[in-house]
C-alpha cells in the first residue's frame, strides 16, 4: 500500500513538472498589452482592396416600411383578438368552475362595457387611419387586460363560495341558531 501511495505522489509530481516546463507562456493580463503585440496572421495577410461599391436606392423604401409596420400591427390585432379565445379554451379545459365564472361575469354590466368597446374598436380598425392603429392596439390590450382580470377575480370568487351556494348568488352569512339543511340522498342506479 506505502509503495502504490509512493508512486502515485511521484507520478503527479513528475506530471506537473512535465506540465509547468511544457505550457505556453501566459499572455499579458492588461487588455492593453494584448493589443500592442500582432497575431502571426495579421502580419502575413495582405489586406483585399475592394472597388468602391455603388449604392442604388429605391423610392419604394418608405412605402417598404409603411406595409411591413401596417402588417405588424395587423398580426398583433389579431393576436389580440384570438388571444381572449385561446384563454377561453384554456379556463375551460382547466377549471370545471370556469363556466360558471364565465356565465355570472357575463351579466355584469362592467364586464357587458368592455365587451363592447372592445367589439366597437374590431369593427372600426379596417378603416381606421395609420395614425390611430397604434392607439387602437393600445386600448385593446388594456381591454384585453381588465377582462382577464375581471375572468380571474370571478373565478377566484366561485371557488371561495361554499359548495352548496349557486354561483350567482350573493354569499350570505348564516345564522347561528338556523339548522343546516339536510343534504339530498345520493343514489346510484
Amino acid at each position: 500500500m506505502r509503495k502504490t501511495l509512493l508512486a502515485s505522489f511521484l507520478l503527479a509530481a513528475v506530471g506537473f513538472g512535465a506540465w509547468s516546463f511544457l505550457a505556453p507562456a501566459p499572455g499579458p493580463k492588461n487588455p492593453m498589452e494584448r493589443m500592442k503585440t500582432a497575431s502571426p496572421l495579421e502580419t502575413v495577410r495582405a489586406p483585399k482592396t475592394f472597388g468602391p461599391a455603388t449604392v442604388v436606392r429605391t423610392a419604394s423604401e418608405a412605402p417598404d416600411k409603411v406595409t411591413a409596420k401596417r402588417a405588424q400591427m395587423e398580426e398583433r390585432f389579431v393576436d389580440l383578438k384570438e388571444e381572449g379565445r385561446r384563454m377561453r379554451e384554456a379556463l375551460m379545459s382547466s377549471d370545471p368552475k370556469a363556466g360558471l365564472a364565465y356565465q355570472s361575469l357575463s351579466q355584469r354590466s362592467d364586464y357587458r362595457e368592455l365587451l363592447d368597446r372592445r367589439h366597437k374598436i374590431e369593427a372600426a380598425w379596417a378603416a381606421a387611419p395609420e395614425g390611430e392603429r397604434d392607439g387602437m392596439l393600445n386600448e385593446m390590450n388594456r381591454l384585453r387586460q381588465q377582462g382577464v382580470g375581471l375572468i380571474l377575480a370571478e373565478i377566484q370568487r366561485i371557488h371561495s363560495l361554499p359548495p352548496d351556494l349557486p354561483a350567482g348568488a350573493p354569499p350570505t352569512t348564516a345564522t347561528p341558531s338556523a339548522p343546516p339543511a339536510p343534504t339530498a340522498p345520493v343514489v346510484f342506479q
